[in-house]
């Protein structure tokens, strides 16, 4: 399978190549199959590119963050190396068993960020609710899923990595099937007799656990900036922790494993955010997974959902009544300048569970 427009953010610049052999005027290399891969920095993404000569101008397009990065391309008996920048094109020919060519162009599009900005007004009257006495459902899940790898010389930045990974572990992931319930102790059970879910339900178990623990954490819905009528799916779902030493939110991805560090210190969502905008060289994917992500493919799935950013204002157990302001159960934070998201077609949903807010403090406050 042959993907054409491929999205990945890294650095570009000016192309040259030590290959001699030319045909109308560019470069060529030789195949024997329509085998690829091809590196982009340090990455390399094998099964993405076939050969395909029937194609006049066959264009693998990659978007840039930054000004420069090493380009390679690989078939099973040659390669080529050269380097590009944003909004610069460089082709070659692959010379299929020695009489074919296949002319490849790679396009490299410059990153064009979002650049958010919210108030930081803060509404006196707002609060969550969040677990403060004991709970039957969360010592029933401590009992039947201890997490025995946690010890007492470990920082609280440790202890949230060492449960990611945990709770990552459990099963592989299924954005096409769901849990019966929608509970961590349901879904740990389904999933040990091998189900598999997509990201709400990593993001489920990964705060009930961290719950247990002690932290506050809450499970945070990501959506995209044309989310109302996007045709493909416009959500993903993660989790955000407080962490009492850093006195600050911190955004972890179940599903991929990693919790995103600029200069060493975790960041929300919104500053995850900023920094792929802003500071793309500079933050760092953190994670105990022994096959780590790498940032330009998690970039590449995750940035676009960063932009509305939605959350339970109750995160209680087995409350009754669970609190909600003007009859809203949820809160979107919503850059300035955006409409109000009220519904999402590829759903079929009206978003009528929401108070909107442009304030950061307001969906970030410290929690009481």
């Amino acid at each position: 399978m042959k993907f054409r427009f491929v999205l990945i953010s890294l650095f570009f610049v000016a192309c040259s190549t030590s290959t001699k052999l030319m045909h109308k005027n560019s470069p060529v290399i030789d195949a024997k199959s329509d085998w690829t891969e091809y590196r982009i920095g340090s990455d390399w993404y094998r099964g993405q590119w076939r050969i395909a000569p029937e194609v006049e101008h066959d264009t693998l397009k990659v978007t840039c963050h930054n000004s420069k990065v090493p380009f390679e391309f690989k078939t099973d008996v040659d390669n080529i190396q050269f380097m590009l920048k944003p909004n610069t094109s460089k082709d070659f020919y692959i010379r299929m068993n020695d009489t074919t060519y296949a002319h490849t162009v790679i396009q490299a599009i410059k990153f064009r960020p979002d650049q958010l900005e919210f108030s930081e007004s803060k509404d006196s009257g707002f609060n969550f609710k969040y677990q403060t006495t004991e709970s039957e459902y969360l010592e029933e899940l401590k009992s039947e899923y201890p997490l025995e790898f946690i010890t007492s010389g470990m920082s609280d930045k440790d202890i949230v990595l060492a449960t990611l990974n945990w709770t990552n572990s459990r099963w592989q992931h299924n954005g096409s099937n769901s849990p019966s319930k929608n509970d961590a102790i349901t879904i740990l059970n389904e999933a040990k007799e091998g189900q598999q879910f997509p990201c709400f339900a990593y993001a489920i178990v990964l705060r009930y656990q961290l719950n247990i623990l002690g932290y506050n954490a809450r499970t945070i819905y990501l959506k995209t900036k044309d989310a109302e009528h996007r045709t493909g799916s416009p959500g993903h779902v993660a989790t955000e922790v407080y962490l009492d030493d850093l006195q600050k939110w911190v955004f972890i991805d179940g599903q991929f494993n990693v919790m995103p560090v600029l200069n060493d210190t975790p960041l929300n969502a919104v500053e995850f955010q900023d920094a792929i905008s802003n500071q793309y060289e500079k933050f760092e994917l953190q994670s105990l997974s022994n096959q780590k992500t790498t940032k330009a493919n998690y970039v590449k799935f995750v940035y676009d959902y960063l932009y509305y950013f939605d959350t339970s204002l109750d995160n209680r157990y087995g409350e009754k009544e669970r609190f909600k302001i003007d009859g809203k159960r949820s809160i979107m934070l919503v850059p300035l300048g955006a409409e109000n998201l009220t519904h999402i077609d590829f759903w079929n949903m009206d978003v009528d569970y929401c108070i909107y807010t442009n304030s950061l403090n307001d969906f970030y406050a410290k929690p009481n």
